[in-house]
């Protein structure tokens, strides 16, 4: 499958590499900072070990298997952490970061979707995957950085609303691109199948970007929950 995709610019590349790297970094610094230094330092050293798991097996090809589709065995142990996330102590301290910054978090998938736009221009990924698609992850990101400002005198429920509105979209997003791989499951014709996200650096893209704005979404929801 990986074998028939055309080779990727880098600046697609090397987006890619940067933005999960940089979102990673973000998080563990934000988490050292809110919970305790032993906490950064555990997240560090489990961020560490998952980009460099889920690369190494992006970069030797292993996930590039979709009868049965191996991708979907990285899907096990980020629900368990997302689900940890949403009881965990830490996840609650994070909640303590400015409101501003928990909403304008989201603004990084402006740059996520501008990638997946290139993406799919070079022929690289689904025409789905974009915003000239069913791909709607650019709202979440956009309406974001427009709120920023408004924040501190919203009302918490529409701020509320706002988010659980924005993981919805993320969630249609998710969906479409699993029917749009090349499994026994998929239901979106079209070419590419969505399989670039088997190869290094696109694995990031569902193992820590998406998993990045997942767990922006439930320390939000935490927050306005206890405002």
């Amino acid at each position: 499958m990986l074998d028939s995709l055309p080779e990727p610019s880098p600046l697609l590349f090397w987006g890619f590499v940067v933005l999960p790297l940089l979102m990673a970094a973000g998080i563990v610094v934000a988490i050292g900072r809110c919970v305790g230094a032993v906490a950064g330092r555990i997240a560090a050293v489990v961020a560490v070990v998952w980009i460099g798991l889920t690369g190494v097996l992006g970069w030797g090809g292993h996930l590039d298997v979709w009868a049965p589709p191996r991708m979907f065995f990285l899907l096990a142990p980020i629900v368990v952490f997302l689900a940890w996330a949403g009881r965990s102590s830490w996840a609650e301290r994070l909640g303590d970061l400015p409101i501003k910054l928990l909403v304008g978090f989201q603004s990084f998938r402006i740059v996520v979707e501008l990638l997946l736009h290139a993406a799919v221009l070079e022929g690289v990924a689904h025409p789905n995957m974009t915003w000239s698609g069913t791909n709607l992850d650019i709202i979440p990101g956009v309406t974001a950085l427009l709120l920023v400002p408004f924040v501190p005198r919203m009302d918490r429920r529409w701020l509320q609303l706002w988010n659980l509105s924005m993981a919805g979209v993320l969630v249609v997003t998710v969906v479409t691109g699993m029917l749009a791989a090349p499994t026994p499951f998929r239901q979106i014709a079209g070419d590419p199948a969505n399989g670039f996200v088997a190869a290094f650096p696109f694995v990031w893209l569902p193992t820590v970007l998406v998993s990045a704005a997942w767990l922006g979404h439930i320390v939000l929801y935490r927050r306005l929950r206890r405002t």
